[in-house]
């Protein structure tokens, strides 16, 4: 049976983020470009309300207030949120390939092609099955608290809610482990199928589970460090007690919002990097006599 560390692929990250630092900033340099370039678009292209929806939308994983705001701006958000994801699957791709590929390090890993492309399919892949998966079982809840309302049975449809709720978040933290692979699947084997995630991921639910959830918790403890680092710069600029000291905290904080953010994506997305090289590597391992 193919067998992985939790523990190991977690920290697969931090150990990229210690060995190769500088193409880390040079992920980070990139992150920020894009972050330029995003801002510009939104300044040039939309209106000044857009930039609230997107900051909504940058912090929300609830795939229907996601369709609310996409429909509430009439579409005019697709072509935006789908340059945004474009940007970002570069910086993605780039972490993947440190992990699957460490020889192609050349341009910090960092490519523009059909793996880049491909990712952005995976995403539109990912957003349906979160809509199946989360979105329509939802309705289904309302649509019997409804009925069960109507006929009076109010204290049956609050236990309705809460056993209702729990299932429904159960069933799309199952689907998201089993397909969590998805993405790494796709850039190394070249191809998305749903069926070759679902295999690879077979029997290694808690693993993987448990990796998450350390991989998780390894990003809050980069954020702690980046609210430490931002307090820091404050408590040296003397409290920013005049104009001058206060932009320059705020340009340094401007600055490492983007390398602290990469860390975290470096974390997050070379753990499943890191699970799948060594479940694909005891597949191809011979079998014990």
């Amino acid at each position: 049976m193919t067998t992985f560390s939790p523990v190991q692929a977690a920290l697969e990250g931090v150990r990229m983020t210690r060995r190769k630092p500088l193409v880390v900033l040079a992920w980070a340099a990139c992150y920020f470009a894009m972050l330029v370039v995003l801002g510009l678009v939104v300044a040039f292209a939309f209106g000044g309300t857009v930039r609230a929806d997107l900051a909504l939308l940058s912090r929300t994983n609830d795939v229907r207030e996601l369709i609310d705001i996409v429909a509430r701006r009439k579409g005019t958000l697709l072509p935006l949120i789908a340059f945004a994801v474009a940007l970002q699957s570069v910086i993605s791709v780039a972490i993947m390939r440190a992990v699957v590929h460490p020889q192609e390090r050349r341009i910090a890993y960092l490519r523009v092609g059909a793996e880049e492309g491909r990712q952005f399919v995976v995403a539109l892949v990912g957003w349906v099955v979160a809509l199946i998966v989360t979105a329509l079982p939802s309705a289904v809840l309302v649509l019997i608290g409804a009925g069960l309302i109507s006929l009076g049975a109010v204290e049956t449809n609050r236990w309705v809610e809460v056993l209702g709720a729990i299932a429904v978040a159960g069933l799309s933290i199952w689907f998201g482990i089993r397909l969590s692979l998805l993405s790494i699947t796709t850039f190394a084997e070249g191809k998305l199928s749903l069926r070759r995630t679902w295999a690879l991921t077979d029997h290694h639910f808690w693993h993987l589970l448990g990796m998450y959830a350390l991989a998780f918790v390894i990003t809050f403890l980069v954020s702690v460090a980046q609210t430490v680092v931002a307090g820091l710069i404050l408590s040296l600029s003397g409290g920013a007690t005049n104009i001058v000291m206060l932009a320059l905290t705020g340009l340094a904080n401007l600055l490492l919002a983007p390398f602290f953010f990469t860390v975290q994506m470096v974390v997050l997305t070379a753990a499943p990097a890191r699970a799948y090289y060594d479940l694909h590597e005891s597949e191809l391992a011979p079998a014990p006599l």
